[in-house]
């Protein structure tokens, strides 16, 4: 049963039927779902960006104009998509109580400590981004889900390009070592895996009812049924193996006190890992 669910249905099979599959397979659920809550929190880790990057106006005028537009057309798409596929799950609660979650974090940590190594940590987000949406592009059962992802995807490159840029401009004049660079791109990985899905998908577990037409799943057990899904569909490269190689380990989720609030520390050196 598990392999039927992770494998992607004819594409000849009538609309109603291939809804019916769409609606049973939990992990594209999750996958979704996880994708449309982070990308609807992005103007919390925008703010600590642009304070880093505030004293360059191009820089500056693209995060606002188009890459903040984007992420937030991209999370009502998604948004829309769970609501008219999953209409039993409160995603405006989710959303919230995900918000709560990221709010209590100081904006999902780790703080990193300069403009070149945030900028770093969006192009990491960027990438670990594109592979999860190459693979829906590839995986998912509806055409339309495809479609969206694939554009997505193709977003994200884009925007991995830009930031590409802008860091390896700042890195050079912040003099940042491939040491402290690779560290705080692992240590990112690392965050992504122990703290942003992990929020996210608690937030999507206190909202799934009894009616959710697919066995709800643990977010240990949801990685070990995604790994071959990625790896198979996203089909990622050697470089994006070696450094997203962290998702393959054993979470380490540390308790979050989702009603202690605090004011997030953006600029302060905090991550160790990087120092």
């Amino acid at each position: 049963m598990e392999s039927t669910a992770l494998q992607p249905a004819d594409r000849g099979v009538p609309r109603p039927i291939r809804l019916v599959l769409v609606r049973a397979n939990g992990p594209l659920f999750y996958t979704v779902t996880a994708a449309s809550l982070l990308e609807s929190i992005a103007p919390l880790y925008a703010q600590r960006l642009l304070y880093l990057v505030r004293n360059d106006r191009l820089l500056t005028e693209w995060i606002e104009n188009e890459w903040l537009p984007r992420k937030a057309a991209r999370a009502r798409l998604l948004q829309d998509y769970v609501e008219r596929t999953w209409p039993e799950f409160d995603w405006a609660a989710a959303c919230e109580h995900y918000r709560g979650c990221a709010d209590a974090e100081g904006g999902l940590g780790p703080r990193r400590a300069t403009a070149a190594q945030e900028l770093l940590a969006r192009c990491v987000a960027a990438a670990q981004s594109g592979v999860i949406y190459r693979c829906l592009s590839r995986w998912a059962d509806d055409p339309a889900l495809r479609a969206m992802a694939a554009e997505i995807a193709r977003e994200e490159a884009d925007g991995f390009a830009f930031f590409r840029e802008a860091y390896d401009s700042r890195a050079q004049l912040e003099r940042l070592s491939f040491v402290c660079a690779w560290r705080t791109a692992r240590a990112c990985v690392r965050t992504a895996r122990d703290t942003h899905v992990p929020l996210a998908f608690r937030a999507i577990t206190a909202q799934c009812g009894q009616r959710v037409p697919f066995p709800m799943l643990r977010y240990s057990e949801f990685l070990r049924r995604m790994r071959p899904v990625i790896n198979r569909y996203a089909a990622p490269g050697n470089p994006e193996r070696l450094l997203f190689r962290p998702w393959n380990g054993r979470p380490r989720i540390p308790k979050v006190l989702e009603k202690r609030q605090r004011a997030p520390d953006w600029f302060k050196p905090v991550l160790k890992a990087a120092a």
